[in-house]
């Protein structure tokens, strides 16, 4: 489930979102295309970096409990979504 994506990745996902914003006549935009291009770079790293901290925090939950529960099992994999979507709802986003 984990989001992990590399920095050339989202460079590169990056630079599809500015191509498309350059192509599309609709689109009006305010600002240098590099601004653009670094801002949303860094938003998709802060969002990458906020869903690993909430799979800490649901793995850590897990790995907490008294009752041990093996990693990929069945009964794992309900805590860990019941978890991750706890701490997603705290932060007000949907996986």
């Amino acid at each position: 489930m984990s989001l992990k994506l590399s920095r050339n990745k989202v460079n590169y996902i990056t630079k599809l979102i500015i191509d498309y914003i350059q192509q599309n006549e609709e689109l009006d935009y305010i600002g240098e295309l590099e601004n653009i291009r670094f801002k949303t770079f860094h938003l998709i790293m802060n969002e990458l970096k906020a869903f690993e901290d909430i799979e800490e925090k649901a793995k850590y939950r897990i790995s907490s409990q008294k009752k041990s529960v093996p990693e990929s099992s069945r009964e794992w994999e309900i805590l860990f979504r019941k978890y991750s979507n706890e701490e997603l709802d705290k932060l007000g986003k949907i996986w």
